[in-house]
C-alpha cells in the first residue's frame, strides 16, 4: 500500500483519480503545517504540496518518498537542492495553468489603464461625471516588455499582439531567432528596454535567494507614465521601490496578482493606492484550471510512485534514473 499526503485542498477531480487507483491510501490536510509534514513524511510515498514550506530538515526525515508534486508551477516553498540530494523528483503542472495566468496578466493591464476599480466605485457612489475627466489609456499601438518567454510569457505576447501592441521580449534562455520568428522584438537584457515600454510584465520564477529583479534602479529607468504588471511572484519586486514609483508619479499604475507578503498586512501601502489593481493570487484559480492542476499533480504522484514520471514536468531532472 502506497501512502500519499495531499497538503492543501485540491479539486475533487484529482481525488477521484486516487480513489480509482488500487493500493493507494491517501489523506487530505486542508491546512497542512510544517509540523504536519514533519510528523508524516517518514511514511509517505508521495506528497502533493500546495503552499506549506518543505525544508531540508523535513526532507531528511523521508524514508520512502518517491515524488513531491507541486499544485502549480512555482516551487519557491521547496528546498529543491535537498530533494535532489535525496534523489527525490519534484514535479510541477507544466502548461496546466498557463492560459488563465496569461489572461489575468492582460486583464490587469486593461483594468489598470481603464481605472476599472475606481470607475466602478465612482459609478456606484454618485460619481458618474468621472467619465468626463478619467484620463484613461488605450493598449492600441503601445509597447509592452514581456520579461520571460516561457509558458505564460508566450501566451501573453500572443494576446498582446491581438491588441496591435509592439511586443519586446527579454529572456536569456530563448534565442533571438525564436523571438523574431514569432514577430516580436528581442532584447538581451530587459533593463535596456525599460525606457521605451509603456507596460512592463514579469513572467519569471522566483530567484532562489528571494532577491528582486525589479528594484529602485529598474523603476527609475521605466518610461514615465508606464504601467507595471506582475502575476509571477511577489519576491521578484522591491515593493518599497514600486510604491515610491507609484506615488512620485514615475508610474501611472500597476496590476498585481502577487505580493511580497501574502496575505498583505493591513497597513500595506499598496492597499491604499487608487492607481493599483490587486487580486489575491488568483490568476490560476479558474474552475477549469483548478481541475487541470488537480489532475496533473495527482497523475504526477501516481507516475512518481510507478517510476514513470514525465521528464518534461520534473524540475530536478538529474534525479531521474537514479536507483
Amino acid at each position: 500500500m502506497a501512502n500519499v499526503l495531499i497538503a492543501g485542498p485540491i479539486h475533487e477531480a484529482g481525488q477521484a483519480l486516487l480513489d480509482a487507483r488500487a493500493a493507494i491510501d491517501y489523506a487530505v490536510l486542508s491546512h497542512a503545517t510544517v509540523a504536519d509534514l514533519d510528523a508524516r513524511i517518514a511514511d509517505l510515498d508521495g506528497l502533493l504540496l500546495r503552499l506549506t514550506p518543505l525544508a531540508a530538515e523535513t526532507i531528511a526525515r523521508a524514508r520512502r518518498l518517491k515524488v513531491v508534486a507541486r499544485y502549480g508551477v512555482g516551487y519557491d516553498n521547496v528546498d529543491v537542492d535537498a530533494l535532489t540530494e535525496s534523489g527525490i523528483p519534484l514535479a510541477i503542472v507544466g502548461e496546466a495553468n498557463a492560459v488563465p495566468v496569461a489572461e489575468q496578466a492582460v486583464g490587469l493591464m486593461i483594468a489598470a489603464t481603464r481605472q476599472m476599480v475606481v470607475m466602478d466605485r465612482l459609478t456606484r457612489n454618485g460619481g458618474y461625471d468621472a467619465r468626463n475627466a478619467a484620463g484613461l489609456t488605450e493598449l492600441w499601438e503601445k509597447t509592452v516588455l514581456v520579461v520571460g518567454f516561457g509558458r505564460v510569457g508566450r501566451r501573453v505576447a500572443r494576446r498582446c499582439a491581438a491588441f496591435d501592441m509592439t511586443i519586446v521580449i527579454a529572456d536569456p534562455y530563448v534565442e533571438r531567432a525564436a523571438v523574431e520568428a514569432s514577430g516580436y522584438h528581442y532584447v538581451a537584457n530587459f533593463r535596456d528596454a525599460l525606457g521605451r515600454a509603456d507596460f512592463v510584465m514579469i513572467h519569471l520564477p522566483a530567484n532562489p535567494d528571494g532577491s528582486p529583479v525589479m528594484g529602485a534602479a529598474e523603476f527609475a529607468k521605466m518610461k514615465a507614465g508606464g504601467y507595471f504588471i506582475n502575476v509571477a511572484r511577489g519576491s521578484l519586486v522591491d515593493e518599497d521601490a514600486l510604491i515610491a514609483a507609484l506615488t512620485n508619479g514615475r508610474l501611472r499604475g500597476a496590476g498585481l496578482d502577487v505580493m511580497r507578503e501574502e496575505p498583505p498586512a493591513p497597513d500595506c501601502p499598496l492597499l491604499t493606492l487608487d492607481n493599483v489593481v490587486l487580486s489575491p493570487h488568483t490568476a490560476a484559480s479558474t474552475k477549469e484550471c483548478l481541475r487541470r492542476m488537480s489532475e496533473v499533480s495527482v497523475r504526477n504522484i501516481l507516475d512518481g510512485i510507478d517510476g514513470r514520471l514525465d521528464a518534461g514536468l520534473v524540475v530536478n531532472k538529474e534525479v531521474l534514473g537514479r536507483p
